[in-house]
């Protein structure tokens, strides 16, 4: 099996003073908020053939959606 980046996009309205307490309530209800969106705007970035193709808080150490649910991006790379 290959990996591949996707980007899925989100869009939300939260209610703040500001552009920065509008950051936190977002940080905040992030789980909430991509809960509740049916997130039709899915976009395949690219395989993710080499530890240079990670990008976005993922290393190697990270398990990927779709697999068993055990195996490491580090043990992907080897099979």
């Amino acid at each position: 099996m290959k990996m591949y980046k996707v980007e899925l996009r989100v869009v939300a309205v939260v209610v703040a003073e500001d552009e920065a307490e509008a950051y936190q309530v977002a940080q905040d209800f992030k789980r909430d908020i991509v809960a509740d969106d049916d997130c039709q705007d899915i976009t395949v970035v690219g395989e993710v053939a080499c530890p240079g193709d990670l990008s976005d808080g993922w290393d190697q150490e990270c398990i990927p959606y779709g697999g068993d649910g055990y195996a490491r991006v580090a043990e992907l790379f080897g099979a």
